[in-house]
């Protein structure tokens, strides 16, 4: 795991050699390690190395035998032994013994069709000085970032937006589209992020750049493939040989690993197969809270006692809001996940054991175990009922407040009669009549095109409800959000972290499975559960699911009520053309006075305060 960075430009005798080194510095964190770099005239790249396989060598970057190929490399090939095996057979030499050098001959031997080979989470930099081409891509379900900023001719990438941000490469400006999405759906999605002038490059893409003309493709579908013709207890040990071989691949390392424990049913499946279906034994690492409402830890104990591992909690308080400063910094942009907070104690816990970690991310989005997907019977076929003219006014409506559509009667209908669109919607957000309150006119004009496309991309196609919820979930808010959460946070650490339900090959097995295999009206992961029921404790298969969160309701209202009101007003002079500051007071008011619940609205728009802060001048 790594921080890149780097740039490509007409050779025009500029030296930006110092720009690059500024932005490695900042990535110090993502791989403290080591550090490298390639320059020529026009071109430039740089990596922050987090060692975890062939430690002493693997240097990057890397070139192929006569150095015509260089390559900086975020991530892990999980199938570089197989990779390389073949590429031997084919006469290239390979000098080491990482994943990283499998790159530059595999890109030798196929171009950009590379990417179908790798099996694993990437984001890399790749310079032909052949072809005068600099190349950039990304894996396939997003879990590793790049941003690119490209000016004019010029073009400059990194793995986080905040060393970009600290460079006087533009004057930047709020992105509306972003900030509007920043309020309602509580992320920022797709290629957008929350400056006008630097984008995101979207999870299944590639970036090509020659002679100052940049190119962006996808290489890559989410698409749904026939559903499989097997049986029941076929497609489980399908699942189960799928889990087990895609936790083989994460388990390549020289050096030691950990599981992220919490108390529901993903993580413990993965420890149920690590001990009982692979032979493994790891360490365990859980964040509690006092408040039992939020902790799962004494189920994770439960568990981590059951398998007789070693386990290792932390209790969170209202200290975590000192992280706060840490979220702004390596975000580079405002993040909503309050869990953010806890994901980021977590990490630097099992940072002080580990430097290698699994976690159970991606189990809700493949095999349905949000409460959203629970339909009832008549639900899987309602929205079929409306036109689909009507359903994204409908949508369009509910999401702006705006006329009959948006009231609150036809928002309670709509949650029932559309309930895909759960997926666009949280009452924790600013969606609805909030919104018309928080917003100004600007920020509603200048977003408008943005929204109206948003929502006509959800309902595009043929799709039931629950298949649209679970695309849309897995190609938005899942690398969009969740994904960015879990890197920013552990990468802060200097922690890497291998979702196993996120390998490509066992989320395209999940797609295919009938949706009454996954969840039903009454609970989700049907298939999950039936996998692990006989090794895992009663505990962790009665507990009700909960988010990972933190209680910020009481702490707003209690110990940290001064501490929001300052971190919330005065806005800072670039959100006030967007945002109306006096509404702001009043949802701070009516949340400490008792009144409403506004916990998350407030966390939102603090960050985006501080963020604003931190970055943007007045």
């Amino acid at each position: 795991m790594c921080g890149i960075a780097g740039y490509v430009a007409p050779e025009d005798g500029l030296d930006r050699r110092p720009l690059l080194q500024q932005m490695t510095q900042a990535l110090r964190h993502r791989g403290p390690d080591d550090e490298g770099y390639f320059a020529e005239p026009g071109v430039g790249l740089a990596i922050r190395r987090l060692s975890i396989i062939d430690l002493a060598g693997s240097h990057q970057p890397i070139s192929n035998e006569d150095e015509t190929v260089h390559v900086v490399f975020n991530g892990a090939i999980y199938n570089y032994l197989e990779l390389r095996a073949g590429l031997e057979e084919r006469g290239h030499r390979l000098k080491t013994h990482g994943d990283t050098e499998t790159l530059v001959h595999l890109y030798e031997e196929h171009g950009i069709d590379m990417l179908c080979f790798l099996r694993g989470m990437f984001a890399f930099a790749l310079w032909d000085s052949r072809k005068k081409t600099l190349f950039l891509a990304r894996d396939r379900l997003g879990k590793k970032p790049l941003n690119y900023l490209a000016a004019g001719r010029e073009l400059y990438f990194c793995s986080e937006l905040a060393p970009l941000l600290n460079q006087n490469l533009a004057s930047w400006e709020i992105n509306p589209n972003a900030l509007a999405a920043y309020l309602l759906l509580g992320f920022v999605p797709g290629s957008q992020t929350m400056v006008r002038q630097i984008k995101r490059l979207p999870p299944a893409h590639y970036l090509t750049w020659r002679e100052g003309e940049t190119k962006v493709q996808r290489y890559w579908s989410f698409r749904g493939a026939p559903k499989v013709q097997c049986s029941y207890r076929e497609a489980l040990d399908e699942v189960r040989a799928k889990l087990d071989e895609s936790l083989r691949l994460r388990l390549r390392s020289d050096v030691p690993l950990g599981l992220l424990l919490s108390g529901g049913i993903d993580s413990n499946a993965l420890l149920a197969r690590l001990v009982r279906g692979l032979g493994q034994k790891v360490q365990a690492f859980t964040i509690g809270f006092s408040e039992k409402e939020y902790d799962e830890s004494s189920i994770a104990q439960a568990s981590a006692r059951h398998f007789g591992i070693e386990h290792h909690v932390l209790i969170g308080n209202t200290d975590l809001l000192q992280l706060l400063p840490d979220v702004v910094k390596y975000y580079g942009e405002p993040f909503a996940d309050k869990s953010a907070l806890p994901t980021m104690l977590v990490c630097e816990l099992t940072r002080r054991h580990v430097k290698v970690a699994l976690s159970g991310d991606g189990g809700d989005e493949a095999f349905a175990g949000y409460p959203k997907y629970r339909l009832k019977a008549w639900q899987h076929h309602s929205s079929a009922w409306f036109s689909s003219a009507f359903k994204e006014r409908w949508t369009l409506a509910s999401m702006r407040g705006q006329g009959w559509l948006g009231s609150k009667a036809m928002r309670n209908l709509r949650r029932r009669a559309l309930p895909e669109t759960h997926s666009l919607f949280s009452s924790e957000f600013f969606s609805g009549r909030i919104y018309q309150r928080i917003s100004t006119a600007t920020l509603r004009m200048q977003s408008n095109y943005f929204l109206n496309g948003l929502v006509s991309e959800f309902w595009n196609g043929t799709m039931e409800p629950l298949e649209r919820m679970l695309h849309w979930d897995n190609t938005q808010p899942l690398p969009d959000s969740l994904l960015v959460k879990l890197d920013i946070a552990s990468m802060s650490r200097s922690l890497e972290v291998r979702s196993p339900f996120l390998d490509q090959e066992l989320v395209q097995l999940c797609a295919r499975l009938p949706a009454a295999w996954k969840v039903d009206d009454k609970q989700g992961k049907l298939i999950v559960r039936d996998l692990v029921a006989t090794d895992l404790p009663p505990e962790v298969l009665r507990a009700r699911k909960r988010g990972f969160s933190v209680p910020l309701g009481r702490w707003w209202r209690n110990e940290a009520r001064q501490q929001i009101r300052e971190g919330l007003l005065p806005l800072h002079p670039v959100l006030r053309p967007f945002l109306n500051e006096s509404i702001a007071a009043e949802l701070l008011e009516e949340h400490q006075a008792g009144r409403a619940n506004h916990a998350q609205r407030l966390w939102n728009l603090w960050v985006l305060n501080e963020w604003a802060r931190m970055f943007l001048r007045s």
